[in-house]
């Protein structure tokens, strides 16, 4: 049986709920960010190591699925393994539980690379850390599989200015705590600014926050891929543009494109899968006749 790691124990915080009443989407990242730190330890980065030869392990993309709800007070643990180590990086698997209950919350499959932390670029894994992951590796388990996004699929690398027709959900700078020991935002503010800009979303799809809450109605993700394009750092200012792809049975496809205002240039990109959630039974519903009326004239699908 392949061998995991230990690599997350805490409590969901009331302040990382949402007003759906379940923890947000960036707080799951956020528990993936705290994984890594041990992962990349057996692996052979210990924090002091990271310090001292100036390498270190970044986070390129992260497939999440989100398979059941954790609630303000729920206990949960995560335990993480390598899958593969390729020659500058490494493919992982995280799986968060509830851990009253042993159900499996979440699951992460995260692209990460060694990383050079002065050259600002990625460098070749040591034979040691090959060494040390092979008591790991093993393959992805079905549940963690891509089902709604295609993970080998690259979305376009759009300029700010490519996206006008796109509809503007967040626009805001970059703090000094929202960066990590590495220089650069921690991808758990990547998430938040696709997460906190969501209202403006559906908002221009006609779905009203206040509204659908007065309805108990909500909305959620079922499944999200992040990519990691290029560097953010403190200061920065940034820009997410967002458009609906597809409608299909339930589900609603988004994708979010995080620019960097100054340059223009592609930060980030999130693919989502969402649905609508009734409050009270906390079960998916179908989408009324109304309401996927007036999604469908806004579905724009990418080349």
């Amino acid at each position: 049986m392949t061998e995991f790691l230990d690599t997350f124990r805490g409590t969901v915080n009331t302040w990382e709920c949402d007003e759906v009443g379940h923890m947000n989407v960036q707080f799951y990242v956020a528990r993936a960010s705290d994984a890594a730190f041990y992962l990349r330890h057996a692996l052979g980065l210990s924090p002091s190591q990271v310090r001292g030869e100036r390498r270190a392990m970044v986070a390129l993309e992260e497939h999440i699925r989100f398979h059941r709800e954790l609630r303000a007070g729920d206990i949960m643990h995560m335990r993480s393994r390598p899958v593969e180590i390729r020659e500058r990086t490494l493919v992982s698997f995280h799986e968060l539980f509830n851990s009253s209950t042993g159900e499996v919350s979440a699951t992460v499959t995260a692209v990460s690379g060694h990383f050079d932390l002065d050259r600002r670029k990625l460098i070749p894994w040591p034979e040691e850390a090959r060494r040390r992951a092979a008591p790991f590796l093993g393959p992805l388990p079905p549940h963690a599989e891509a089902r709604g996004v295609e993970r080998e699929k690259r979305l376009p690398d759009l300029r700010l200015e490519d996206a006008t027709d796109f509809i503007e959900i967040y626009r805001g700078a970059v703090m000094p705590w929202e960066c990590d020991d590495f220089g650069h935002m921690n991808s758990r503010f990547y998430m938040a600014r696709f997460s906190d800009g969501a209202g403006h979303l559906w908002q221009a799809l006609g779905f009203g926050k206040r509204d659908m809450l007065d309805r108990r109605r909500g909305t959620v993700v079922l499944e999200m891929r992040l990519n990691y394009r290029r560097e953010v750092s403190s200061g920065a200012m940034l820009v997410v543009r967002s458009t609906l792809t597809r409608v299909e049975g339930k589900t609603l496809t988004f994708v979010h494109f995080m620019f960097d205002a100054e340059t223009g240039l592609l930060a980030a990109t999130g693919e989502a899968i969402a649905v609508m959630l009734d409050l009270d039974a906390r079960k998916t519903v179908a989408f009324t006749d109304d309401e996927r009326a007036a999604v469908l004239p806004h579905v724009r699908p990418l080349a």
